[in-house]
């Protein structure tokens, strides 16, 4: 594990941040995806919803494979909670205030 010093995060607390992140970016494109539903791609595009899903469970494995890499080499400390769910929460945000947006088009 890693020291702190003052507000300096370590460099793996950054991959908490980024698992939490992907969580929260692949579960709408995986369930728009799976219920038949055109959705907006990763880049922008309007994408079939096999596009989505692909895109989703790639997002939920990647974060799976973080997590478990993180916690097989012991990196995590008291903040790595906070920032995973920071991570989460301002996808979950961005999502939430842009979604009519995307379902208008």
């Amino acid at each position: 594990m890693g020291t702190r010093k003052g507000l300096a995060l370590d460099l793996y607390d950054a991959w908490y941040f980024i698992m939490g992140f992907l969580l929260a970016n692949g579960v709408p494109h995986f369930i728009f995806g799976r219920a038949g539903k055109i959705f907006r791609s990763p880049f922008g595009q309007r994408s079939p919803p096999r596009v989505n899903v692909a895109w989703g469970a790639g997002n939920l494995l990647l974060a799976t494979a973080v997590a478990l890499a993180l916690g097989y080499l012991n990196l995590y400390d008291s903040y790595s909670l906070v920032l995973l769910l920071l991570g989460f929460w301002l996808m979950v945000l961005n999502f939430g205030f842009s979604i009519k947006r995307f379902l208008n088009e």
